[in-house]
């Protein structure tokens, strides 16, 4: 995974929203949006629960919070 792919997670965990993360990054949502599934691929494993139009993050999400903000800074 690359850095970008780090930085679209940490808005979207900070924003809870991948329209709101998306409008900050100056990104299309598809774009935001397809990250996510990568990152949740690559993985294996599943970082947000999409409940209606919104998302919270998974406990497997918070913990990658954790990592993904370290390599970010």
């Amino acid at each position: 995974m690359t850095l970008r792919h780090m930085k679209i997670f940490v808005a979207v965990f900070r924003h809870s929203s991948i329209t709101k993360a998306s409008r900050e990054l100056h990104l299309a949502q598809p774009s935001v949006s397809l990250c996510i599934r990568e990152l949740e691929e690559y993985y294996v494993v599943s970082l947000f629960e999409r409940i209606g139009r919104g998302i919270t993050p998974t406990e497997a999400g918070k913990e990658f919070y954790g990592y993904a903000i370290h390599i970010v800074d």
